[in-house]
């Protein structure tokens, strides 16, 4: 296999939001339910993430190649950043009146249980297929910027964010797998299941937020939000293809490419003022 996609460098971007603005409970185009589906995505990821984390790290030290050591190491450091800004921007959703504290906890309660049972080879072959997921999706938000149109502005930088760190380490625990288990069929196995238990939790944790509002009972915005995903130009019907892509013979996650998609967020998207670690940003902290 080629592995060039090795030396792309996978560091973490410290970012600074100003969740503190958001107004609107919903916040994604007057919509409860794409609201709500937004921010039950941002409840998970504190304790999905982390278990993404430590899935990895079970096999930090059977990892031989160099590059891929360093690669690790930034994507650990990645996806601790992403649960850290969730967490700020869910302690801000909450306060707009959504629960996000309850679908947290029911999913790191099913974490926990299930990590008692399940085999380290299980673990990652679970996080390699949420990462795929995830990368997908993080390329079709990039490529597609009207899916985020009508978003408060906060909460749509976190999400270009989240998307490109995304695709940038979405093979890490790919490679992980295949170095140190590389059992492919197993692998789809996984993937397979994974899959039908993500969009399970996603409408659960959608249903929990909505419901937990005034406004859960506007059919014309349930059916507006099942249009934005599942319609003509939904999300989930242009994620087919790359989801598909997966379980052909010769797939790695860079195959197809990707690496255009970060120079797109760099050029389009990236504000410095909002990371911590640009002399602008710098700049404007010391006036």
């Amino acid at each position: 296999m080629n592995k060039s996609h090795q030396r792309l460098e996978i560091k973490p971007r410290s970012m600074d939001f100003p969740f503190v603005t958001l107004k609107n409970l919903k916040f994604h185009d007057d919509n409860i339910y794409k609201s709500s589906f937004i921010a039950g995505l941002s409840a998970a990821f504190p304790a999905g993430e982390k278990e993404f984390v430590d899935s990895v790290k079970n096999y930090r030290d059977q990892v031989k190649t160099p590059e891929l050591i360093k690669q690790v190491k930034g994507f650990i450091g990645q996806e601790g950043h992403h649960s850290h800004q969730h967490k700020m921007v869910n302690v801000e959703l909450d306060r707009l009146g959504y629960s996000t504290e309850k679908v947290e906890r029911v999913l790191q309660s099913m974490i926990e249980r299930r990590i008692k049972k399940l085999s380290n080879k299980w673990r990652l072959a679970l996080t390699v297929a949420a990462e795929h997921l995830t990368a997908i999706m993080g390329s079709y938000i990039l490529t597609n910027p009207e899916f985020l149109e009508g978003m408060e502005k906060p909460f749509k930088d976190l999400l270009l964010w989240h998307a490109v760190e995304e695709v940038e380490h979405k093979a890490v625990a790919f490679d992980v797998y295949m170095e140190c288990e590389g059992d492919i069929d197993f692998l789809r196995k996984a993937t397979r299941i994974s899959t039908r238990l993500f969009h399970v939790r996603l409408a659960r944790h959608m249903f929990i937020l909505a419901f937990n509002t005034k406004h859960w009972s506007s059919f014309k915005e349930f059916k507006t939000c099942m249009t934005w995903m599942f319609g003509k130009k939904g999300m989930w019907r242009a994620l087919r293809k790359p989801y598909k892509a997966f379980f052909t013979d010769d797939f790695h996650p860079w195959r197809d490419g990707g690496e255009e998609l970060i120079s797109k967020w760099q050029t389009d998207y990236y504000r410095p003022e909002q990371n911590k670690q640009s002399d602008v940003y710098l700049q404007a902290k010391a006036v």
